[in-house]
């Protein structure tokens, strides 16, 4: 049995890179793992769709589920974690890995385009863990883990 048998992990951003290797590597570990990602199907060039990661781990022998989400929509966000949670059950972990950003000057960027980047890179992180804070402390244990990276500054 794995170092994270019987918890439930919800990772956003995790349809590709490293939030797509997190949700492998907690479902090796035995966690069930709840992918989100603000489409199910192709983004643009992007590679990677949710569907298609949910179904990688599922292959592979991991519990694995998804929920599609634009973290930019307060509304969208709202109960998240009941909706991840309403998979394999209560959501021990919250990995906080999706990130917006438009790469150009601070001078050429719009209002609507700071308060999209905003919104995902700092108000869906503290809303999810808003969310999931009660029963984590409820329940004695519960991690949150916040991953930020230049293209999200």
């Amino acid at each position: 049995m794995g170092t994270l048998a019987n918890k439930t992990a919800f990772i956003t951003g995790a349809s590709r890179g490293i939030g797509l290797a997190i949700a492998r590597r907690f479902a090796a570990e035995g966690a069930a793992v709840v992918l989100c990602a603000s489409r199910w199907g192709a983004h643009g060039n992007l590679s990677g769709t949710l569907e298609g990661a949910v179904q990688l781990i599922q292959d592979a022998g991991g519990r694995a589920a998804g929920v599609a989400c634009d973290l930019s929509k307060s509304d969208a966000r709202a109960d998240l974690v009941q909706q991840a949670g309403a998979h394999f059950g209560p959501v021990d972990i919250i990995v906080n890995n999706a990130a917006a950003s438009k790469m150009r000057l601070p001078s050429e960027t719009t209002t609507r385009e700071r308060s999209w980047m905003f919104d995902v890179n700092v108000n869906a992180p503290i809303d999810l863990a808003q969310q999931a804070l009660p029963g984590m402390r409820e329940r004695g244990s519960g991690w949150i883990l916040n991953i930020s990276s230049s293209t999200a500054s």
